[in-house]
């Protein structure tokens, strides 16, 4: 898809209630009218092309012109990861089969391909299990995963046949996440979000984030609380939702934020992701997404396309600099060779 298509696709997609809602409270923080926020929108859209939700994490209304353009937006951010990730590479983590199997040793979980599975080898892995995850091999953002009791499971044939023709061709043991963030919500695995960058023999990593899910849904969804993650595991922001609320206590579980000081396993599960994109270094930037168990941190999946709105949302990190400067910083003259505007 051309950069031009992606960008009306966007205006396409627009979410009105959502666009004012996020004008509203920009406009309440910084003491200006709703209109002059949509007017500011509109023409930081045209300049920059960048959309509302942008435009709101960067906190564009109090950028200069130069720091502007030290920030990633939707259409220079699909030419960096043309860049940085070529092609042929992608499948990689496009399919969750295909990752599984490249990082087993990371997973620590076991999984079945279902449509090659042989109806006994499918009851001999779910067999003393108490769920397994059915998941779609390439959807993301936690689309069209079904958390599946095993006790409720009980013809194969039949469990087999509905996993196929939900494409739900990949069958997971479920991870039991640590204690420490099941307080704050045990319906989900939350995922620490880690960002790395190959260049030259070395991984470079970027503002490491906590999700975890504020609601019962099992798998997590895009809009979900953040929180950013220092390298020694302790907090480094607030608990925020991706329309700009911040979170004292968790909506579900009622779990005081505050009372979190300590995430374990943080820098075992930088070190990890590290190890691991040094396994394809064709596959230069990847966002990892980590589970912590209580025996260590287990990669849950890679993804080619990372959003990058974590790493510019000001809420999270007041004192970001623009995540493009941090890429051009870090490959050097190589940048050159990026075609922004294309």
């Amino acid at each position: 898809m051309s950069t031009t298509k992606i960008m009306l696709e966007k205006v396409k997609s627009i979410n009105p209630k959502r666009l004012n809602l996020l004008a509203e409270r920009i406009a309440k923080e910084n003491n200006k009218s709703v209109s002059y926020v949509k007017k500011d929108m509109v023409k930081n859209f045209l300049k920059y092309k960048i959309g509302y939700t942008d435009y709101f994490k960067g906190n564009y209304i109090n950028l200069t012109e130069k720091e502007k353009k030290n920030y990633v937006t939707s259409k220079n951010y699909i030419n960096i990861l043309r860049y940085l990730n070529p092609k042929e590479y992608r499948i990689i983590t496009l399919n969750k089969l295909i990752f599984n199997r490249l990082f087993k040793d990371y997973l620590k979980r076991d999984f079945i391909d279902i449509r090659t599975a042989t109806e006994e080898e499918i009851k001999e892995f779910i067999k003393n299990k108490e769920n397994v995850f059915a998941k779609p091999i390439t959807d993301f953002g936690g689309h069209g995963i079904n958390k599946i009791k095993v006790k409720d499971i009980k013809n194969i044939k039949k469990f087999k046949e509905e996993r196929i023709n939900k494409k739900q061709y990949l069958l997971e043991e479920e991870l039991k996440q640590h204690k420490v963030l099941n307080e704050i919500n045990p319906e989900c695995v939350s995922s620490f979000r880690i960002i790395t960058l190959y260049n030259k023999g070395e991984i470079h990593t970027f503002d490491h984030v906590i999700r975890i899910g504020l609601d019962d849904d099992p798998a997590l969804a895009c809009f979900d609380g953040n929180m950013r993650i220092n390298e020694d595991g302790t907090p480094a922001s607030g608990f925020w939702d991706d329309n700009g609320t911040r979170y004292d206590k968790h909506p579900l579980t009622g779990y005081e934020i505050k009372n979190l000081k300590k995430i374990p396993y943080v820098p075992e599960a930088i070190e990890m992701v590290k190890e691991a994109a040094k396994r394809v270094p064709e596959l230069r930037y990847i966002g990892w997404d980590v589970a912590i168990t209580e025996k260590g941190p287990a990669i849950i999946e890679g993804n080619e396309c990372p959003s990058y709105g974590p790493t510019q949302n000001y809420m999270l990190n007041p004192n970001k600099k623009g995540h493009l400067k941090e890429i051009r910083d870090i490959i050097g003259e190589e940048f050159k060779n990026i075609k922004l505007n294309k």
